[in-house]
């Protein structure tokens, strides 16, 4: 189980971390730390088994209360100042797992794991006292997980269908700064639809990326 390394969070949410607020970087700084170690799991297992126990060993720990934690964990230590907000991160798993069903996935997993991952952002904002933007939140977390998804870990078929419920989903206008970092990702991930292209493929997914995050349109 390995900790916050920057090494070895995708170059993506380094960038969108760049525009966080001092009071939600280092708890943003967590999230993608996760993130990234899930999609680590996902994507390096030879056998799914492998990945679902690993997934699950994280599940566990965010049913139980923080103070019944083990100890040595550098990223469990980090999450520890969620406190009771870790326990909506078990959507974060479930979202993971969704991607270890057989292949092709079809629309019901790749819906779930959007869903599951849109649950981290959410309980963020509740954490920072910024859940009252629910509605913009979940629309922008799951576009960013689709777009993400449908050019790293799904087939053809499988990132069309990605691609297309992305596409479906209402565009919102994150407020304030606390969120600025999923705002950036929306934009990017907004930009690779329109193009057919990964986010970040693209030197004016740059320009963009700076654009939302200073000045958060």
């Amino acid at each position: 189980m390995s900790g916050a390394d920057p090494d070895q969070i995708p170059q993506i949410y380094l960038l969108a971390l760049a525009y966080a607020p001092g009071p939600s970087e280092r708890d943003i700084f967590t999230l993608f730390a996760l993130e990234a170690q899930f999609a680590r799991f996902v994507s390096g297992a030879n056998e799914p088994i492998i990945a679902q126990m690993r997934l699950a060993w994280w599940r566990d720990r965010f049913a139980e209360p923080v103070s019944d934690w083990p100890k040595g964990n550098p990223l469990l230590a980090r999450l520890s100042s969620w406190g009771e907000a870790a326990r909506e991160l078990q959507g974060v798993v479930d979202g993971w797992e969704a991607l270890l069903a057989e292949r092709p996935l079809g629309e019901s997993p790749i819906l779930a794991h959007a869903q599951g991952r849109a649950t981290g952002w959410l309980a963020l904002a509740k954490l920072k006292g910024d859940g009252a933007q629910e509605s913009a939140i979940a629309p922008a977390a799951k576009r960013h997980a689709l777009v993400e998804a449908a050019w790293h870990w799904l087939g053809e078929g499988d990132r069309t269908i990605a691609l297309d419920l992305a596409g479906a989903l209402p565009k919102t206008q994150l407020r304030g700064k606390t969120l600025r970092p999923l705002a950036v990702l929306d934009a990017l991930a907004a930009k690779a639809l329109a193009s057919d292209r990964a986010p970040l493929s693209r030197p004016t997914d740059l320009f963009i990326a700076l654009r939302r995050g200073l000045l958060g349109r």
